[in-house]
């Protein structure tokens, strides 16, 4: 009895033990992640043609407006949702974002133990990082979240060659980088950040040419996917697009961000200050460090999507600063108050029902859709930004929708701005359902353009849901429509249900 007593003593102040409760603490988070983004069903929509009909998508098949080639940068992440969901159902989209918490924690703890005189890792400090990260990343199944990791794992991986741990382990760069190209993007980023080394030990007088030679043989490799090389130019394009209607691409000044984000910015300041601090005091400054801080945190303040870069880099080099800011005394006490609530936490797993889907009524048109569908009113439809990727995949191919986010991987700018016109009740924003075959409507109700339309002469209002309204033009109105039901748990159940399939060959 004693002995077991010791092992299990032994076992609760291990470093398995202490892994198994942070990854299980990344499940509750992953759990509490209460709704989808708006983007997850056009990845279903990709995910299962490129599987199931063994092709990749060169033209859009879901619009009715214009549209250019499908430089589809983010087709990988589609493939693994689509295999997620196909094998562990709703669940799976629960796992792969516990999965994407704990990889990045993960690389943010390596690089902490590879940082001069390291302190031991931390239930508490960790335990904060993942609140705030969960906090940043709120919808499931994101592909950004690829990025966040793989961001975070390049980190630790140029700090081990900068720390002269490693000299040859950076040469798995370019690999990851293909790898990376063909699931999001945010592969920018990891570019970005070997240029950032190289600029740091270019200014510090320390050995640069591997981050110069990594970072030019990295770049021509972004022509291996499937667009080849005029996808190169498409990322340029993607990545410097002015984005001004897009609320995750604002800067975290404005006033709709400024109580949501807040955490978030005040941690990226502090990272700033307490850099700052720390070359006053010691008299040196770490090149490289501090522009990875400075960096991030200035790109985190202009666009709030960019602040979760900004929490690994603090989380991953100023982690032995903070400690030493806090105490080592105080430190420990919060350290056993995190073991107790983590653990605590993680007992609640089974109260977030994690094999239920996340239908959120007040967010996506869910009723509206079934409205639509139970009707068998079919044509083009022009419905919200957010919400096409959804309708698309409740609709097709009995309607066709105007644009969704996919925004530059498909539609050209003057279709987007016409949206916008048109939303806005603009002048002249009524074009977008003269010029284009438009035959159903379902506007958001909190926009301006919501109340002209109850007083058009052209348009009728058949249906009022929780977001949106479904509007058809007057001579269509049949007067007679079957009310879809407001039970949830009937959603919850057809979730994931489709008109059609989307593996059929193009």
């Amino acid at each position: 009895m004693e002995k077991m007593k010791l092992k299990f003593s032994q076992f609760l102040n291990s470093k398995a033990f202490f892994y198994i409760l942070l990854a299980l603490f990344c499940f509750f988070l992953a759990c509490k992640c209460n709704e989808y983004d708006f983007d997850l069903y056009a990845r279903l929509i990709v995910g299962e043609h490129i599987i199931e009909a063994k092709e990749f998508l060169y033209q859009d098949f879901l619009s009715y407006t214009p549209t250019h080639i499908w430089y589809d940068h983010e087709w990988g992440a589609s493939v693994v949702f689509y295999l997620f969901y196909k094998y562990l159902g709703a669940i799976g989209f629960v796992i792969f974002q516990a999965l994407a918490f704990f990889g990045t924690a993960i690389c943010i703890i390596k690089t902490q133990q590879i940082q001069k005189h390291a302190y031991p890792v931390s239930i508490a400090f960790m335990g904060l990082f993942l609140i705030l990260f969960a906090h940043l990343n709120p919808s499931l199944v994101r592909c950004h979240m690829f990025s966040f990791f793989f961001f975070s794992l390049f980190l630790y991986i140029l700090e081990k060659t900068d720390k002269g741990i490693s000299k040859n382990l950076i040469w798995i760069l370019p690999p990851i980088i293909i790898l990376w190209n063909n699931i999001h993007g945010g592969v920018v980023s990891g570019l970005g950040l070997i240029f950032m080394y190289f600029t740091g030990s270019l200014l510090s007088r320390k050995p640069w040419k591997k981050y110069l030679a990594v970072l030019l043989v990295s770049i021509p490799l972004l022509a291996i996917n499937p667009y080849g090389f005029e996808y190169i130019n498409f990322l340029l394009s993607a990545n410097t697009k002015n984005r001004k209607y897009i609320t995750e691409w604002w800067s975290v000044f404005v006033q709709r961000h400024a109580v949501y984000y807040y955490p978030a910015f005040c941690t990226a300041i502090f990272a700033v200050l307490l850099t700052v601090i720390n070359i006053i005091k010691s008299k040196k400054i770490n090149i490289t460090k501090t522009i990875v801080i400075l960096v991030t945190a200035a790109l985190g303040v202009i666009h709030v999507k960019l602040l979760p870069l900004a929490i690994i880099a603090l989380a991953s080099l100023c982690y032995n600063d903070i400690i030493r800011l806090i105490g080592k005394c105080p430190f420990k006490i919060l350290e056993k108050t995190a073991y107790i609530l983590i653990f605590l936490s993680i007992l609640m797993i089974p109260k977030t029902s994690p094999s239920t889907p996340r239908i959120a009524a007040s967010k996506f048109p869910v009723l509206e859709t079934e409205f639509i569908k139970m009707n068998n009113i079919k044509g083009n439809l022009l419905t919200a930004f957010g919400f096409g990727s959804y309708a698309s995949y409740k609709l097709y191919p009995s309607n066709l929708i105007y644009m969704d986010g996919r925004y530059e991987e498909v539609y050209f700018d003057e279709e987007f701005n016409n949206l916008v016109d048109y939303e806005s009740d603009n002048p002249g924003g009524e074009k977008i359902y003269t010029y284009y075959p438009t035959d159903i409507l379902m506007p958001e109700k909190v926009i301006p353009a919501y109340n002209s339309l109850k007083k058009s002469d052209m348009w009728d209002l058949v249906y009022e849901g929780p977001v949106s309204g479904v509007f058809i033009k007057k001579e269509d109105n049949k007067h007679n429509y079957k009310i879809p039901s407001d039970d949830i748990r009937y959603y919850q159940k057809s979730a994931f249900d489709s008109n059609g399939k989307f593996s059929k060959k193009l």
